[in-house]
């Protein structure tokens, strides 16, 4: 029997690399389920500037570049790839004005409740936007697929009346390749690029409020102060733009840039998907301050280069976090600025095959949700 298709749409989330990830994740646990492989085959629909993310998988799907920008012109394509040919269901489907016309076979997916539990970091218009569009994918029947648990419990506490059908599916960081692909001589490389001779904390958010750089600053500053981990720099990687606050980024760089600190702060900014690899595998250490995460993707790239990682305390990270995390209070410098003296002082020792081994192994359990959906 010819197999039906699970379509991964991709082009909903050009604006958005973490949501690129997050489908490549996705796609990589259905590729763990002999279940699933055996009934459908996989499609992903991926604008040119970001086909490579999913290269990896041009053995186990049919990868489509789609280059046009015209919208009427992408709904008329993509309603003809999901309706002559054979696709049952589109994962990761944005809800938008096209995507109505085809909702009937969307997997919906939604990472976090962001905007209600910190409301404070959006104007007033996207809050309404992001009401809006959460209130039409929870008033329909379709599966709706959250990321934690605790994702499903701001479901029920912000949506209670929902109609969807909900599974939680948590996923993996399948950068076995990448990872693999990094020898020392690219380590050497990318290190001597960015001046990183010293040992480092490395901090790999974008410079959105919610991650909470500011917690970092302050317990840097502490640190300093005391005259303590002289011998450390603190690496920071990420878009430096948050359309949400743009003052935002102003102020924290000014900060960034005082006399007592700045000698040991470094701002890369946006750096290539390998160079950030690499130089978190070379970290001694990650900081994850964020105040608000779905499930997030830094700290599962962490775990498989079984990195210890310090993460802020909230109840996401609590559900994530394996034995290499440590916890501290998300609004308390000095809590921060204690752990990263405490950790400085251990000697933790890392095997990448053992995270990437824990990688598989967490896929193929995570794989067995997606089975209640698509099977």
């Amino acid at each position: 029997m010819k197999k039906k298709k699970i379509l991964f749409n991709g082009l909903g989330n050009r604006g958005w690399i973490g949501g690129l990830y997050y489908i490549k994740n996705i796609l990589f646990s259905c590729l763990q389920s002999k279940r699933i492989t055996e009934s459908f085959d996989f499609v992903v629909l991926i604008d040119p500037e970001h086909a490579g993310i999913f290269s990896c998988f041009e053995k186990n799907a049919k990868i489509i570049v789609y280059a046009g920008t015209n919208k009427w012109k992408l709904a008329q394509f993509e309603m003809n790839l999901i309706w002559l040919h054979g696709v049952k269901y589109c994962y990761a489907l944005e809800l938008n004005k096209t995507g109505k016309l085809f909702s009937r076979k969307g997997i919906f997916w939604i990472p976090d409740f962001q905007h209600k539990n910190l409301p404070e970091f959006f104007g007033r218009d996207e809050l309404e936007k992001k009401d809006r569009n959460f209130y039409e994918v929870t008033k329909r029947k379709n599966p709706l697929v959250l990321s934690s648990m605790d994702a499903a419990h701001d479901l029920e506490r912000f949506y209670p009346n929902h109609k969807c059908s909900v599974t939680v599916v948590h996923f993996v960081s399948y950068i076995e390749p990448e990872v693999r692909a990094i020898t020392q001589e690219t380590e050497r490389r990318v290190l001597e690029k960015f001046g990183l001779s010293r040992k480092y904390f490395y901090l790999p958010n974008q410079f959105w409020q919610h991650k909470n750089h500011i917690v970092a600053v302050r317990a840097i500053e502490l640190l300093r102060k005391r005259g303590a981990l002289l011998d450390y720099d603190f690496v920071f990687t990420g878009n430096l733009n948050d359309y949400r606050n743009p003052d935002y980024i102003g102020q924290l760089r000014k900060r960034m840039e005082a006399p007592e600190v700045c000698g040991c702060m470094k701002v890369l900014g946006f750096v290539e998907r390998t160079e950030q690899l690499a130089i978190m595998k070379r970290a001694a250490v990650i900081v994850q301050p964020s105040l608000c995460e779905g499930w997030g993707t830094v700290l599962e790239d962490a775990k498989v280069l079984d990195k210890t990682v310090l993460l802020s305390d909230i109840p996401v990270h609590r559900e994530q976090k394996n034995d290499r995390c440590f916890l501290f209070d998300p609004h308390q410098p000095k809590e921060l600025a204690d752990l990263m003296e405490e950790v400085s002082r251990k000697k933790f020792e890392e095997n990448v095959d053992r995270g990437i081994a824990a990688m598989y192994r967490e896929a193929g359990e995570y794989a067995k949700s997606l089975e209640r959906i698509f099977i």
